[in-house]
């Protein structure tokens, strides 16, 4: 039987991942799960994952793949073909000690390559595979393509981003695939965790990009069950707390404040010094703020607009408002909060030297996670590696490299 390589860090050491995933959703949980210690395997086309090809290059270096591929070992495999399949299927395999494998494909791709997980169980009953789809594997669009954009639209999200007299807004970034990664890993770490109580046995899971953004909208659901309520869009206000919005400062810059609980707008009144509106009863409760939401909002944006940044922000730390800077990516990386936590490191990297990425967000206080290398550039960097740890002979390696494949 196969050993694993010693991760020697984070609380998954020891847990082997299988990412035959593509474009975000599938590669961003098996990058979650890399950087918690798993040994996760990237298995990739011989052309490469897409994410290679998006993005910014420098020089012929692809920055995103940087980010994505971290702490992943590469093998790449031609799936379409049948040995390419069998390849895929020893890898799986339980003398090969695989635990996760997370897919994306559209419903019914492993199926047609007899990759199914009926067929992949029964050569390792513990395997838990995640499947990662835009509709899921059930229903009338379960056989539709799927992006993260479009699920940002079927969800609802867009419909209430953006302001009232404007479009419907997406998100700058792949947010539904963030998501659904996130859904994927603890949903993955939750069947690793029950196999014990399921006599060892794995599972099959079902994560769709839009359902997880459902998840996240509040209570726009039932408001609309119980009260016929359609959410529209709002801005940056909110008609559950007030006030809540993105002002602009004196000299030019942007902050934001959100008065969830009502002592939290109470010391903001104080802290403009209206202490006639923090002594109102009617103002008393987020009720009775959103009656007088446009009153509201008047007197701080005024009041902000008076002010430089450094001065309001210094005013609302003494009187502890919930309120804070809207930073730009420069301004990020050099506040002093995100230095001293180190939630962006430098990293050293043979092809780009050091590079500034966002770090492991959990903080584990005796088995922490980390970034041991950045997205290798190479197509199949690992593949005669791995196909060593199964056992796979030089001769055959060759034999399927000559063949195309794989990429050794």
């Amino acid at each position: 039987m196969a050993t694993k390589p010693d991760v020697k860090r984070g609380p998954l050491c020891g847990v082997r991942v299988l990412d035959v995933g593509t474009l975000f959703a599938g590669p961003l949980a098996a990058t979650h799960l890399a950087d918690l210690g798993a040994d996760v395997i990237k298995v990739e086309h011989p052309r490469g994952d897409d994410v290679r090809r998006l993005g910014l290059v420098k020089g012929t270096i692809p920055l995103w793949w940087k980010v994505v591929g971290r702490n992943k070992r590469l093998i790449s495999i031609d799936l379409n073909q049948a040995e390419g399949q069998t390849v895929l299927a020893d890898l799986a395999d339980l003398a090969a000690q695989a635990d996760i494998l997370i897919e994306n494909f559209r419903p019914g791709r492993l199926e047609k390559w007899g990759l199914s997980y009926s067929i992949l169980s029964k050569r390792n009953p513990s395997l838990i595979m995640v499947h990662i789809s835009g509709y899921g594997q059930t229903g009338p669009y379960s056989a539709r393509p799927g992006f993260g954009t479009l699920a940002e639209a079927f969800s609802g999200l867009a419909h209430i981003t953006g302001h009232p007299e404007g479009p419907p807004t997406l998100p700058a970034f792949p947010m539904a695939d963030g998501v659904a990664a996130l859904n994927a890993t603890y949903a993955a770490l939750a069947a690793y965790i029950g196999r014990a109580a399921n006599n060892g046995r794995g599972q099959e899971i079902d994560i769709n990009l839009y359902e997880p953004l459902l998840s996240l909208i509040g209570s726009m659901v039932i408001d609309y069950d119980q009260m016929g309520v359609v959410a529209e869009r709002r801005g940056n206000r909110s008609n559950r707390s007030v006030p809540r919005n993105a002002y602009t400062t004196r000299d030019d810059c942007w902050l934001v404040i959100s008065c969830t609980a009502d002592q939290m707008a109470k010391r903001l009144f104080h802290a403009i010094g209206r202490d006639d509106l923090a002594g109102d009863p009617t103002l008393a409760t987020n009720l009775g703020r959103v009656k007088r939401l446009e009153e509201i909002d008047r007197v701080v944006a005024t009041w902000i607009a008076s002010h430089d940044l450094a001065e309001a922000l210094e005013i609302f730390d003494r009187f502890e408002v919930t309120a804070a800077p809207i930073q730009d990516v420069s301004q990020l990386i050099g506040d002093p909060h995100v230095k001293e936590r180190g939630s962006i490191r430098s990293v050293e990297d043979p092809d780009l030297g050091a590079v500034r990425v966002q770090d492991v967000a959990a903080r584990f206080s005796d088995t922490p996670g980390g970034i041991r290398w950045l997205g290798k550039l190479q197509v199949g960097t690992d593949t005669r590696e791995i196909l060593g740890e199964l056992g796979y002979s030089n001769d055959r390696i060759d034999a399927l490299a000559l063949s195309k494949i794989i990429i050794s």
